[in-house]
């Protein structure tokens, strides 16, 4: 039930019990408000009006029938003119009724009718007839053959008027007590479904304010405005609490990138500023070690050239700001065209190519894929460690997909490292050692190209055995490629 109806039906019942006050106490004012004070009038409310002249006269004579000849009220001849008067009449003789005046109702008067009392000390009291109340007085008697006989002179009264006068200020004490319980129910639930949430909600967004993001709001009941509120402002902790972790951990990985970028930049100017001034100080004193000197620095400014390189690329990758040119491109030839380029620049290696015999197409950014598959090839020769390079490249369909794969015989891949290859700036190597070259951002940006194509990349790898890593990417369809 929404917050705006609860309040509305609590408003509402608020001003129907207030309404029910004001009508009743209005009634009872008019019922009990007749005489000089409310002693009087309840006193006077609650005592039988006296009987009439008529009725006093007509109750007399029939009793005295009753007493004398009561096997003459059998067959009584003054009822009709009695009742001309409007004096009520019953006259009953055991289970059955005699005689009863023309607007009563026998058969209500049999279901409610008095016990017999032949010491007559309750003479009076209240008899229903089909719903209309009638004060009567009674006189008990037996007949001649010793059949118990009853005369009643009945006096129509006011049955609701009767209860008011009798129990109006009864009726209205119960009103008020059933009212303020009401009321306060309806104020306790309202509190509760309301109140408690709000409260609930502002001590949420007290931790909040004061940096704690570790707790959880109370899962609300029911489905309403505040739940849902609450609800909303539960996905907004998580949403923000998940921001602040995943902002820390970008402060963390810049702290890192500065560290490495450092580390990686130093170790190569290092070098270059030491074979300098090897030249500049006579070290180099012959034409052959200048030379030396100066190829070495020329091959460590090309290694810092492609690490700042790399590290643009990568910069652009993670920003999203690296433009892909997609279009049609042919797999099989991709990577055939890849394994010839490997076999000469490794020319000590033994590559092996398995593609299939139907040709698949993906959409892609042609270069930069073949950038990837570059650089896999490349990782997987340096940390070769056998005296016989073998690289397997393998192309294969698996359903809509086409899975691309380099296998290598090198050393393999820790369990641990297995796990973070693909992070940036990874190394296998914990002291970075730069014999083996690059700058650890190979594989990083491998993965970040390969999924802005929405494709997967995976790697296996077993020590001693080797690795192998794949690539899932996307074919097209028949009809597009056609297209």
């Amino acid at each position: 039930m929404s917050i705006k109806l609860r309040f509305m039906l609590s408003y509402i019942a608020v001003i129907i019990l207030t309404g029910a006050f004001l009508i009743s106490a209005f009634f009872l004012g008019v019922c009990t408000l007749t005489g000089a004070s409310p002693g009087q009038l309840y006193k006077t409310a609650t005592l039988q009006r006296p009987l009439s002249t008529d009725e006093e006269n007509a109750f007399l004579e029939l009793k005295l029938l009753a007493k004398t000849t009561p096997d003459q009220l059998l067959e009584y001849q003054n009822f009709k003119l009695l009742e001309k008067s409007e004096v009520q009449i019953v006259v009953r003789k055991n289970d059955t009724i005699v005689y009863s005046s023309s607007d009563l109702s026998k058969k209500s008067l049999l279901a409610h009718q008095p016990d017999y009392e032949l010491n007559n000390i309750n003479m009076r009291g209240t008899i229903d007839n089909q719903g209309d109340l009638f004060r009567y007085i009674k006189f008990d008697y037996l007949y001649s053959d010793g059949s118990k006989g009853s005369v009643m002179v009945l006096q129509s009264e006011n049955s609701y008027m009767e209860v008011l006068q009798k129990w109006g200020a009864l009726i209205v004490g119960a009103i008020l007590i059933f009212g303020v319980l009401v009321i306060g129910l309806l104020s306790y639930f309202v509190a509760r479904s309301v109140i408690r949430p709000i409260v609930h909600l502002k001590e949420g967004a007290e931790k909040i304010e004061a940096g704690n993001l570790d707790f959880e709001m109370e899962e609300p009941k029911g489905k309403n405005e505040i739940s849902t509120l609450i609800a909303t402002f539960e996905k907004m902790r998580i949403r923000l609490k998940k921001s602040l972790e995943v902002q820390e951990q970008y402060e963390n990985n810049r702290k890192e990138l500065l560290s490495n970028i450092s580390h990686d930049l130093k170790t190569p100017i290092t070098s270059i500023v030491g074979y300098i001034e090897g030249i500049q100080d006579g070290v180099a004193n012959t034409p052959e070690k200048q030379a030396k000197y100066l190829e070495i620095a020329h091959a460590k400014a090309k290694d810092m050239n492609a690490l700042i390189d790399e590290l643009f690329l990568f910069s652009k990758l993670d920003l999203h700001k690296e433009p892909f040119y997609f279009r049609s491109v042919d797999l099989n030839a991709l990577l055939a065209q890849v394994a010839e380029e490997s076999e000469l620049s490794f020319a000590k290696a033994n590559f092996e190519l398995v593609i299939p015999e139907e040709k698949l197409v993906t959409e892609a950014d042609r270069d930069k894929l073949k950038r990837v598959l570059e650089n896999l090839i490349q990782n997987s020769m340096k940390y070769m460690d056998k005296a016989q390079a073998n690289i397997k490249i393998q192309l294969e369909k698996c359903q809509m997909d086409a899975i691309i794969t380099i296998h290598d015989n090198g050393k393999g891949i820790s369990e641990s490292g297995m796990n973070a290859i693909f992070d940036r700036f990874y190394r296998e190597e914990v002291s970075r050692n730069s014999t083996t070259g690059g700058s650890g951002l190979g594989l990083s940006i491998a993965k970040q190209i390969v999924e802005e194509h929405g494709g997967e990349i995976w790697a296996k790898s077993e020590l001693g055995i080797g690795t192998s890593v794949s690539i899932k990417l996307r074919l097209k369809k028949k009809e597009d490629d056609e297209g």
